[in-house]
């Protein structure tokens, strides 16, 4: 008692006062006396350092991470800078008075600004200065034949008719040429860089001390033919499909013409003749009555549209040009009182931009919906309405490049609009002070500049839209795309036509961002887990130290081996074994389960010497499952799948009975093991204790396949339910949903590879969160009675949560993040499409496959960095959903 008392007095002390008066010293017990060590300055120091190191790495860390999201960020916002426009200069436009600024046909301009363009109504072409607004030439088109009509199109495309029947096809544009100092003339070494100088039906500037840049403008029209003697040509388009130029034209008579151009070489003289080849139709007395205003050829020649002032347009198929055919009658402006005042193709001649006369802009274009009733199952739909100006429209002038669209109101103002996107760009004050009409309007090549002519003015505005394309809603809402039936989400950011409509939907790529993680993880979670729980808390510890460092070891597994093993070695050998695959996922627990309840009933001990063969015997009941997968599966193919499981994805055979047997089988299985653990598993639980062990297992056992036989049976009235319905009435079909057209590399084998790659991660970092679990816990619960499998369930895994969701949000985002499986083993189509046999492209796969392409500063560069942006938001969203998750279940 006196020790002890001896030993208890320094407690009754004062603490503070003690470290008060101590602060470097630790109080240790020798005996029955307190000794006062000090802490060694090189501890102190290394404890220091640690800290300060600790603290500068984490910092160092979060700064990255914070860099990284800001470097993000400012490469994506100039996607959504506001486009801004300056009047570069406004001047007189010289030309003769006899010509009225109404009379311009067409107005075009080389791809600097520098040098235009103006036909008018005589067949004459003036060539203007556009820095000075001169005139500096003038060219005849069609020597000194005044045409009828005449055509231009936006890729320097013309043709023009004429009173006697004939025709006359050719092209107009811009030459340029470099030259040196020594091919200049005196007169012109003495410019300053950068200066334009006009020459006759052309320019000179200087683009550095030694080096110019001539622009001539060059008209090359054909030889007259013969469309139809005595009849005059009204109204006439071309177009230069893959089989050489195709003419459309109206003639007096009311017939429509369409002529293909036909060009033979004399091998004697080498002189080309031409003649046209084609058909015609005649119109109808109603519309000969009032001739139509405009007509208008698509790009391939394949449809004709005539259009009327009043809005009324027919369209006509003449892909046959021998027999061109009435197609449908539609109205342009069905309101009252609302005329066409303007008709463009844009870039293609696919979509067809109209004006009214109360200021709106519709585009409209061919779609392919699934009622259509016309012939060729085509119908113009109006897709595009963008926003209205104050007054009707004077011109409209298309890009050369892109889907902007520049228009001339009567009032003098010009708006800069974007199709695809329906985005109102800019708005300008047209030429003069006053109310004008702008009556020519072009976009320069390069989209840099717009230049207007109205009212003996010439208007030239410099233009900064870098990404007209892109908006909030484009890339994260449906856009209507040139001949899509609806408006849909879509990524396809290049093409090898110069009309490509630039496509930069980011929802593709979330979804199949998503889709691979959801398969990933719906094959991983469940065997990593399990594996987890049984290694740590059912197998021998001797033969855990020999599984887990092997389980570990995969984890060492380059991405881009396992990408190329799936493309090259899974993805073949798995198509032509779709469905013992699938059916090896039922065979394979369907034998070890049996086979856990076989040997319950052979074996009637547990001894030490049997305890060793259970790996054996799972490993064989596995080998089992899979070689009955094979035979299972020719009896299923042939009563599920109409004996072919391709085709009946396809859709060619069978019902969606088989399909939704599948789907609703693991349901079912769920289903029958909750009634197990609720009612069977108590209820023989309490017959055990009458029954002998063998006895008892062999009752399990019965039960067991009885229930497997009620799971089948519901499975298959579930299928015949959906299939069939009640009197047939819901008559469902799981093909286009999670089935489909099989496609080799598809998500069933990311989600196989992709899964066998996060499995490692997840055991490892569950079965660490089990061991961390205390062991008096598990103690306690197995003294109480439980089993192993009880104690995991309701007691390790419980007190584990919070460790095991952890390890879960890691894999998740290891799936979310993977590129190089994805990349080589999903076929990289970016689809809105859960069909498993399908493939898909990832964020991070699109980001791979497209950045060394991307010009730089590009809008489709920008793009993939806003991609990288969702990506890592995707990532910081979950990682903090899962910390909240986490701490909630810690507390």
């Amino acid at each position: 008692m006196g020790a002890c008392g001896t030993l208890r007095a320094p407690h009754f002390l004062d603490r503070q006062q003690m470290i008060k008066e101590q602060p470097r010293q630790s109080p240790v017990f020798e005996g029955t006396r307190i000794v006062h060590r000090k802490t060694k300055t090189s501890v102190k120091l290394a404890n220091a350092v640690a800290r300060t190191l600790i603290s500068l790495g984490g910092a160092l860390t979060i700064l990255a991470v914070a860099t990284v999201c800001v470097f993000l960020v400012t490469q994506t916002i100039p996607l959504f800078r506001s486009p801004s426009a300056r009047e570069a200069r406004r001047g007189r436009v010289f030309y003769e008075t006899t010509q009225a600024v109404s009379a311009i046909r067409h107005l075009g301009v080389d791809e600097y600004g520098v040098l235009g363009w103006a036909a008018f109504g005589d067949g004459l072409v003036r060539v203007i200065h556009m820095v000075d607004g001169r005139t500096i030439g003038e060219l005849s088109l069609f020597d000194s034949t005044k045409p009828v009509c005449e055509t231009f199109s936006v890729d320097g495309a013309a043709a023009a008719g004429f009173a006697d029947g004939t025709v006359r096809y050719g092209a107009v544009r811009f030459h340029t040429r470099s030259a040196t100092d020594q091919d200049i003339l005196e007169n012109f070494r003495d410019i300053a860089v950068g200066v334009s100088v006009p020459l006759t039906n052309g320019s000179i500037v200087r683009v550095s001390e030694d080096q110019f840049r001539i622009t001539d403008l060059l008209v090359e029209m054909g030889d007259p033919i013969l469309l139809q003697a005595g009849h005059a040509v009204q109204l006439i388009d071309i177009s230069v499909g893959a089989r050489g130029p195709v003419l459309a034209a109206v003639t007096d008579d009311g017939f429509l013409h369409v002529k293909g151009v036909r060009q033979r070489r004399n091998l004697m003289t080498g002189k080309v003749s031409e003649s046209l080849s084609g058909g015609q139709i005649e119109l109808a007395p109603a519309d000969r009555t009032h001739p139509p205003m405009w007509l208008m050829m698509t790009g391939l020649g394949d449809n004709v549209y005539l259009i009327w002032e009043d809005g009324k347009c027919l369209r006509y198929d003449t892909r046959d040009m021998a027999r061109p055919e009435l197609m449908e009658r539609l109205d342009l402006t069905p309101e009252p009182g609302v005329d066409v005042t303007s008709c463009v193709f844009l870039i293609g001649k696919t979509s067809l931009a109209v004006g009214d006369s109360v200021g709106r802009v519709r585009v409209w274009f061919r779609t392919r919906p699934p009622t259509c009733s016309t012939p060729d199952g085509l119908v113009l739909t109006m897709a595009h309405e963008l926003p209205p100006g104050r007054a009707a429209i004077s011109a409209l002038a298309p890009s050369l490049r892109t889907r902007m669209l520049g228009a001339a109101f009567r009032d003098g103002s010009v708006s800069l609009y974007h199709v695809t996107s329906g985005r109102l760009l800019l708005s300008m004050s047209g030429a003069g002070t006053g109310p004008i009409k702008l009556s020519a309007l072009t976009l320069a090549p390069k989209d840099d500049s717009l230049f207007g002519i109205g009212e003996q003015e010439i208007v030239h505005w410099r233009l900064d839209v870098p990404h007209p394309e892109t908006s909030i809603a484009s890339i994260f809402l449906p856009v209507w795309y040139e001949g899509d039936a609806k408006p849909s989400h879509v990524w396809q950011s290049s093409s090898g036509t110069d009309d490509f409509e630039p496509k930069y939907g980011l929802v593709p790529l979330i979804f199949g961002t998503i889709k691979a993680t959801v398969y990933a993880m719906l094959f991983a979670l469940p065997l990593a887990l399990l594996a987890a729980v049984y290694s740590s808390e059912i197998m021998h510890p001797r033969v855990r130290a020999l599984v887990k460092p092997v389980i570990e070891m995969m984890a060492s597994m380059p991405s881009v081996v396992l990408g190329f093993l799936a493309a090259l070695v899974i993805a073949p050998a798995a198509e032509h074994r779709v469905l013992p695959i699938l059916v090896s996922l039922v065979t394979v627990p369907f034998c070890v389960l049996a086979g856990g309840h076989i040997w319950q009933a052979i074996f009637k001990s547990d001894s030490s010497s049997l305890r060793r063969w259970r790996m054996a015997g799972i490993v064989l009941a596995v080998l089992l499952g899979l070689a009955f997968a094979r035979p299972v599966a020719v009896v299923a193919e042939r009563f599920l799948f109409a004996g072919d499981i391709k085709a009946w994805l396809d859709g060619q055979k069978g019902t969606g009975t088989g399909g939704w047997f599948m789907i609703t089988l693991p349901g079912a299985a769920v289903m029958m093991t909750l009634l197990h653990a609720i009612g069977i598993a108590p209820w023989l639980r309490r017959r055990q204790h009458d029954l002998p062990a063998s006895t008892a297992a062999w009752v399990a056992l019965a039960i067991f396949l009885g229930m497997t036989v009620v799971t089948v049976a519901l499975a298959w009235g579930a299928a015949v339910l959906l299939t069939w319905g009640p009197f047939g009435l819901w008559n469902l079909d799981p093909r286009g949903g999670f089935l489909g057209t099989y496609v080799q590399r598809n998500a069933l084998i990311v989600g196989f590879v992709m899964g066998f790659a996060i499995i490692p991660i997840l055991y490892t970092l569950t079965d660490d969160a089990l061991a961390s679990v205390p062991e008096h816990l598990r103690s306690a619960s197995l003294a109480c009675g439980a089993t192993p499998l009880q104690t995991a369930i309701r007691v390790v895994i419980p007190m584990a949560a919070s460790g095991i969701f952890s390890a879960i949000m890691i894999a998740l985002g290891r799936a979310v993040g993977e590129t190089m499986i994805v990349l080589m083993a999903a076929g990289n189509t970016p689809v809105l499409d859960w069909n498993i046999f399908n493939g898909f492209r990832t964020l991070a796969a699109n980001i791979a496959v497209e950045m060394p392409e991307a010009v730089r500063h590009s809008t489709h560069y920008r793009m993939l960095f806003l991609a990288a942006l969702v990506l890592f938001a995707m990532t910081f969203f979950v990682n903090t959903l899962a910390e909240i998750v986490r701490q909630r279940f810690r507390r």
